[in-house]
């Protein structure tokens, strides 16, 4: 099946890299510059997972001792169909779609292009990078948030089968993450009430309380702007950065010399200042 999806992927290719540990930023580099080689088509963006924990199942005997892992390099045709990922390294609580302002009310065609959006572009590409992962459970990239947040869209949309669908597929995720790694206090508390949210929502159960995928997409929302504040001071303090202070720049246009004070006596007389001949005494 994972052979097969990437035969039909058109908008993006793959390489998986056999590797012991998390690489490094030398290892990661040397990766993509294989990557260009192998794949010149796919080269618009590339992303490369620094957790290394990939798994091939046509490599694993998963009867025996520790497989191979792998570290998987993404190459997309457009950059625009990849930069999203930027954000699984730079962000706490990253987010791929929303209002620009966090607390303003979204309209029916706002809810309908966040949904394409995730449907058509960022789901099926977080669902590729983890399928070939084991314990990634609800952490940045897992696509769990992305599909409960999708299951709100399809809400507001009134698609309750596609809501349904979405919800059962996080729901199924959900019950089995405990199994693939030990969870935290606070990751057990966010599973229990992610999956109590999720049990209501199907139900069709209504409550004043906020979804606690709403309050995580509200957090990154924030987060967002906080990165684009900072951005955009860094980029209005560059220019000022490289000018010189004001005692290091020198004066523009001719320099003016004092004119001589009153009783002051010069050493070159008025009248060769001026060009002219000294008068004869004769």
């Amino acid at each position: 099946m994972l052979e097969q999806a990437i035969a039909r992927e058109e908008s993006f290719s793959v390489m998986y890299t056999p590797c012991h540990g998390n690489p490094t930023e030398e290892g990661i580099e040397k990766m993509m510059e294989i990557f260009r080689e192998r794949h010149p088509a796919y080269t618009q963006y590339l992303f490369t997972d620094p957790s290394g924990s990939h798994f091939l199942p046509q490599t694993t005997n998963w009867m025996g001792p520790p497989s191979q892992r792998y570290t998987l390099t993404l190459g997309f045709r457009r950059h625009e169909d990849g930069n999203f990922l930027d954000k699984l390294l730079t962000r706490k609580c990253p987010i791929f779609t929303g209002s620009r302002a966090p607390f303003a009310p979204l309209s029916a065609e706002d809810f309908q292009k966040m949904a394409d959006r995730l449907e058509t572009r960022i789901l099926p590409v977080l669902d590729f990078l983890k399928c070939t992962k084991l314990a990634l459970g609800f952490s940045a990239g897992s696509g769990l948030m992305e599909k409960l947040q999708h299951a709100e869209y399809l809400g507001h949309l009134r698609r309750p089968t596609e809501q349904s669908l979405a919800l059962h597929q996080a729901l199924a995720e959900l019950a089995v993450a405990p199994y693939l790694q030990d969870l935290s206090d606070a990751d057990s508390q966010l599973l229990r009430a992610l999956t109590a949210d999720s049990m209501d929502t199907l139900e069709g159960g209504r409550t004043d309380k906020e979804r606690v995928w709403n309050e995580m997409h509200k957090v990154g929302l924030l987060e967002e702007l906080v990165y684009e504040q900072e951005e955009s001071f860094l980029r209005d303090k560059a220019p000022r950065g490289g000018r010189k202070p004001k005692a290091d720049r020198k004066p523009r246009g001719r320099k003016r010399k004092c004119p001589p004070r009153p009783g002051e006596c010069t050493d070159t007389p008025p009248a060769r200042r001026r060009g002219r001949p000294l008068p004869s005494t004769d």
